[in-house]
This record gives C-alpha cells, structure tokens and sequence, in this order.
C-alpha cells in the first residue's frame, strides 16, 4: 500500500513539476517584457521631463544673454554718460523680468573727475519692485574677482560660477543664489572700459523644476521609499541645483562625475546609497550637466507588483491541479495493489510465495506472467550473486585501501613552499588499473630542490610496491646525499637487493639549485623532460634495478628565470587514440612549448586534458604521471589583476624580494605598506587592466617597478597634505601619496608607451 501511495505521489509530483516550470517560464515570460516595457516607459517619461526642462533653462539662459547683447551697443554709446546708463539699465529690467539685477563696472579711472571704481547697479528687491544704485569707491572687490579679469583681458563674454550673493543691497532680504552673464563694454576707441552684467537667479528656476518633478513623484512614485529628484552639477563638481538646499554649491558623489562620459546619455550608478538610473544633458555655454536621477526599484515597482499577482494566481491554480492529479492518479492504479503484495513478498525472499490471478488481459496480466518466470529462475541464481558479489566486495575494498595509500604516498597539496615566489611546482599521478607503478616526489632541503619522477616496470599491485620502496628510499637518502647520481646509486643499490622478479625502474632525479638556477640531474633509462619546450640532453644510464654496480653519469644545465622543466612518464607519449596512433614525444614536446608561459599547476592540467581529448573514450593502457617545475629566479615578477582580492598575493612576493634584498622586518613591512598603498591607487582611478610588479637590487637598492595600462597619475609629485594643519581640518586626498613618499628612500614615475611605471626605491 505504501509503494502505490508513493507511486502516487510520484506521479503527482511529476505533473506538478512540469507545471512548475511552466509557471516559471510564463512568469519569466511576462516579467522581463514588463520590465522592458516599464524601463521603455520610464526613459521616454523622464527623458522627455529633462528634455523639457532642459529646453527651458537653455531659454532663460539665452533671455540673458540676448538681453545684454541687444542693449550692448546702446550701453557703448552712453558709457561716458552714467546717469543716461541708470536709465538704460531700469529699462532692462523692466523688458527682461528674467533678469534680477543688470549693472555696469568701470574700469578704474575711467572718470578722471570720481573716484577710482564706479558701479551702476539696478536690481529687483525682495518686494519686486527695481532700486538704481550708483556706488563710488577708491577700491572695489570686483576688481580681483577671476570673472572680471578673464572678461578684460579676453575682450569676450561670458558666463559666471555660480554664487550667493552676500553684499548687502538696498531692499534685499536674505543670500540669493545667482549665475551673471558678463560682456565687455568698449569706448569709441575700442578699449575695454567696463563690463556689462545681468544676474540670472536660480531660486525661482530651482523652484520651477522642483514643482515639476513633485508632479511626477505624486502621479507615478506614490508610496515609494525613494523617489526621482532633478539636479543641475557644475564641471567642477559642485549642485548647481539640487532639492535640498543645504547641498547648493557642495561636491557632488565622485561616481556621479565618473559615470556621465558624454555631453548626454544615460547611465546607471549609486548615488546617496540607492543605485539609479541617470538622464543627463549638457547646456551649452555653460559647464553645467541637467541630472533626472531615477532610482531603480521606481522603475520596476509596477513590474513587480504585476508578476506578484500573477505567482498568486498560479499559485492557486497550482494548489487545485495537485489535488485533482493526485485522485485521478490514485483510481488508476488500484488494479497493480493486489499485485504489488505478492511481488513484496518475492521481493522479501520469498519466492515460492503463490500470485494472484489475474483476469483481465492487458499489461497488467502480462506483468504477472513476468513475476512466475521470474520465480523459477530467481532461487538458481541466488546463492551464485551472493557468492559472487562478497568475493568481488573483498577484492574492491582491498583495491581501493591500495589506491588511497599509494596516493597518499605522492604530494598532493601544491604549492607546499609558503611565502615563496622563487618556485612553483605541481604534479599528478593517475594509475591505469586502481594502483599503477608511477611515483614523483619531492623536497626543499639547503635551499635545493630534491626531485624525482619513476616508472616501474609491470602493472597492479607488484608495481605498485615498487613504487612504495622507490620513493622511501629516495626520500631518506636525498636528506643526506648532495648529488643525484649518488642518490640513484644508493636506490639502486638497495633496489637490486631480493629483485628475484628482475624488475626494474626508469628514474630521472635532480637537484634544482633555487639561488642561481643551476640543476644537477641524473637519468636513468627515463623519458628526457622537456625544458622551456625542449628536450634535455640525457646520458644513456641503465634503469634502477638492472645492474648492481652500474656508474651513474650526472649531468648538469641553468635554467633561466620563468623557465619551466616538465616530466612526464612514458604514459603520456604512448596513449593511442581510436585508431591506435601514438600521441607521441614530438607532439608532447610542441604542446609543452605552447604551456610554458603558464604556471606549473595550469601547464600540467591542460596536458592532462590534451591526452585525455587525443584519447577519447580508448581505455587507458599505461599509468600517466606529469611534474612541472617552475623557475622564477632571483629577480621575482608577480603578475595581478587591478581587484582588491589580488592584494593578498603581495606578502609573499615581497617577503621574498626583501629577504634576498637583505631588509630587516621593519623595514619590509614599511615597504609592502607603501606597495599596498600606490596598488590601491592603481586599482581605484587607473582603470588597468593589469598590473605587474618587478622586484630586483641595484646600487644597494632594493626596486620595486609597478607597470601598468591604466590612466596618467604620478604620484612622486608633492603631497597637497599640510600637516600642520589638524587632521579634522585638511581637504580630504593626498594622505596615500605621503605615506608613499615616507615609507620609501625614493619614488620615480615615467609614462611609457601607454603604461603608468612606477618605481619604489629602498635602501639596503
């Protein structure tokens, strides 16, 4: 009763797992066409808002200018007479209510008979109504403002910073934000002698663009956590604009500047802590950017709440198709119930046990039939299976205990050298059958590397054996032996001893000097490794075990930094493919050659997967073992991409740069400190993407080079940090550089062919 309900189930489950899917496709369906249409909807909506505004300040920007332009020449005519001015001035405002103050700045001197500086000012006061001022004074502050001298001495106009206006004019209440739109005023010689203003306030436009947007946020963002907001940004990244007052005039969010590229577009970033999607344009003649921020979950809300309704609503038709199936499944299988009792009980052993009859005359009945036969033949075969599966459970136990020892007996964890840079090294090993007779090994003793790789002749268990015995030896006599023709003497001499099988052993063991590069090596009877993709020149010596007093010749080569030395075992050139070709030593060697420049761990891998890819599915004859060792040298090199993540990689490389250097403790932190700091930099404002680090000693200087693609920044320029001043009253920056400057004995920056190289100096 049990099976049938859980066959039931299962039935049950399966209809409700295809309808599940299908509910996940309908609802992946409907939700990425809302979200496209509500992002379609949401660009065309705001981008037609910025679009809008835009246009309208670019109007009463251009009301500005055109204003002081058409009253130019009229000014020019009468600038020689101030009281006629004071007229033509009220007149402007009273035509260009757009314009709240106009005003005309004489250069000094230019009425010999008053004083220095004269000013005619007419301005709109807080009531509204136009006061005309005429001010005289020996010295006037417009006279150093930037925006006064760039209008002189470049006879062109143009357009303010903008500012609040603090000076104190007659019926003006309170600070009133403004941008002036300036031109120089030429006498009959065509000599600058004054400039012409109009002041453009920017609390009625804010004002403006505030009620507008509060349209939008009432009509579609009603009840949203976050809300659309329109902001104006200077080039120099200050609000122009911006909803909150308190924000006027203040550095906007640096991603803000980073990610607007363009004179218009739209872009995604964060701003105040919630990611938005921006609408931005330029207005042209002035540095500023028109900003309609739009937050993300404003624009997906609807889409979320639609695919909200719709899950509920399959939910529902989910819940009564599962009960529905459930009964029709479970009438339809009520015929298999007496059956299945009696197939319990053969199940159970018991196999004499009577069926049921069965009448009718379908797959059911055909069934039945299958379950007699099956009884007659079952008890046969019984006690064979048993006998059989035990014997077979034995010999697998046995065969896997034998492969999990014989693995551990190899390294298996690379790289085991910690806070090494001057070597890596990785190796497998996979036998042909569950143990196999390949072995590598190695060990660090003296600042040397002890390595070896062997092949024992034979398969299975002898071999695998042999193999135990070769690699103990080899690991207790390299502690003592200095040369690897002694080492494999030694092996060989304690190999031959009790070899009544005659077996033997193709060995190549070296010794890797890790200080210069120089490797001493002895082969005997194995495959030449290939160094940097080249065979090594081998003497022809006898296998471990085939002769008692053979001599073994050592041989010697360097190796260069970056050069790696693959091994492999005659495994790998002798795998066949379907058609029983050999992979073979040269294509070995050609595919090493293309691996070289990659680590030992990645070079050793792809091998592994190029034999296995030239194999396919032909079964493995022979055990396959590879080791590769890698060369990095004295003068270290560290390769990372521009991610915080890759900063860790820097302890060792420099642990081992200043310890060859001969750098105290102290003084290697000092210095990893200051590499941290100039990588940080690199990482957030460069936009590389890579970085390469270059350690090596010169005139009893330790010198770190950092190259990288990103953008032009030189850091060995003076720190803008004042340290006389307190640490809660500095503008923020310039910190990193002057710990850059202070950890270090020097720094030195040049741009070549497109990458920033940085050089960091340390005294040894």
């Amino acid at each position: 009763m049990k099976r049938f309900r859980s066959l039931s189930q299962s039935l049950t489950y399966r209809i409700m797992a295809v309808v599940l899917v299908m509910m996940a496709v309908i609802t992946s369906v409907v939700f990425f066409t809302v979200r496209a249409y509500m992002l379609n909807e949401a660009r065309d909506r705001y981008l037609g808002l910025l679009l809008e505004n835009h246009q309208e300040m670019r109007r009463k920007l251009s009301d500005v200018a055109v204003a002081v332009k058409n009253n130019l020449d009229d000014i020019e005519n009468e600038i020689d007479q101030p009281e006629k001015l004071m007229h033509r001035l009220e007149r402007v405002l009273q035509v260009n209510p757009t314009i709240i103050t106009c005003g005309v700045l004489y250069q000094p001197g230019h009425f010999p008979d008053r004083k220095q500086c004269l000013e005619l000012i007419a301005t709109h006061d807080s009531a509204g109504a136009i006061r005309l001022s005429s001010i005289e004074n020996d010295y006037n502050v417009y006279l150093d403002r930037q925006w006064f001298k760039e209008c002189v001495s470049n006879d062109s106009a143009l357009w303010t910073e903008v500012y609040f206006e603090n000076d104190l004019i007659p019926g003006v209440t309170g600070r009133r934000q403004l941008t002036s739109y300036i031109q120089p005023v030429h006498d009959k010689q065509g000599k600058v002698v004054a400039i012409l203003g109009a002041d453009l306030s920017l609390e009625k436009m804010r004002t403006e663009l505030m009620e507008d947007i509060q349209e939008i946020n009432s009509q579609y963002e009603q009840g949203l956590s976050h809300k659309t907001h329109l902001f104006v940004v200077a080039r120099n990244g200050t609000y122009v604009i911006h909803p909150d007052p308190q924000r006027l005039l203040t550095n906007c969010d640096r991603s803000i500047g980073h990610a607007m590229k363009a004179n218009h577009g739209t872009c995604v970033t964060e701003i105040d802590g919630v990611m938005s999607r921006l609408h931005y344009r330029s207005i042209p003649n002035t540095t500023w950017t028109m900003v309609i921020a739009t937050p993300k979950d404003v624009i997906l809300s609807n889409a979320y709440m639609l695919n909200t309704i719709i899950l509920l609503v399959l939910f529902s038709g989910l819940v009564a198709i599962y009960f529905i199936s459930r009964q029709m499944i479970r009438k339809s299988i009520r015929p298999l119930r007496s059956l299945a009792l009696s197939a319990e009980e053969v199940a159970n052993g018991n196999f004499s046990s009577a069926l049921p009859d069965v009448k009718s005359v379908d797959e059911v009945s055909m069934l039945r039939d299958s379950f007699e036969t099956m009884q007659t033949s079952l008890t046969d075969y019984v006690d064979e299976i048993k006998r059989t599966t035990a014997e077979q459970t034995a010999i697998m136990n046995e065969m896997t205990n034998a492969r999990d020892i014989q693995m551990a007996m190899v390294p298996n964890q690379f790289p085991p050298f910690l806070e090494r840079s001057d070597i890596d090294i990785y190796g497998m090993m996979e036998p042909a059958k569950s143990v196999g007779g390949d072995l590598f090994d190695f060990l660090i003793r003296d600042n040397r590397l002890y390595f070896c790789i062997g092949d024992v002749s034979g398969k299975g268990i002898p071999a695998a054996l042999l193999m135990a015995v070769t690699r103990s030896l080899f690991q207790s006599i390299s502690m003592s032996e200095q040369q690897p023709e002694r080492i494999i003497w030694r092996i060989n001499r304690g190999f031959c001893k009790g070899n009544i099988n005659n077996m033997f052993v193709t060995m190549f063991i070296g010794i890797l000097d890790l200080a210069t590069g120089h490797l001493d090596y002895c082969n005997a009877g194995h495959e030449a490794p290939l160094l940097a993709g080249q065979p090594l020149p081998i003497k022809r010596n006898k296998p471990v075990g085939a002769l008692l007093d053979w001599n073994f010749e050592v041989q010697e080569t360097d190796m260069q930094p970056g050069d790696t030395l693959f091994l492999y075992t005659d495994g790998l050139n002798d795998a066949r493919n379907q058609t029983g070709k050999r992979m073979g030593r040269a294509r070995v060697a050609d595919l090493a050659g293309q691996l070289t420049h990659q680590t030992a761990r990645q070079m050793v891998l792809q091998m592994a997967d190029e034999v296995h890819r030239y194999a396919a599915d032909t079964e493995q004859s022979d055990d396959i073992t590879l080791l590769a060792i890698k060369w990095t040298g004295a003068a270290s090199q560290l390769t990372i991409s521009p991610t915080f993540d890759e900063i860790d990689r820097l302890k060792p490389f420099v642990t081992d740069a200043a310890t060859q250097a001969g750098l105290s403790a102290k003084e290697t932190k000092r210095l990893r400190a200051a590499l941290e700091e100039a990588l940080a930099n690199v990482i957030n404002y460069s936009e590389a993407t890579a970085i390469m680090l270059t350690a090596e000693k010169a005139d009893r200087q330790l010198v770190i080079t950092i190259d990288d693609d990103g953008l032009p920044f030189d850091p060995t320029q003076d720190s803008p940090t004042d340290l006389s001043i307190p640490a809660d009253q500095r503008p923020p920056g310039g910190m990193g550089i002057h710990m850059m400057q202070r950890m270090t004995d020097g720094l030195n920056y040049q741009r070549l062919d497109g990458h920033n190289i940085l050089k960091l100096f340390k005294n040894i």
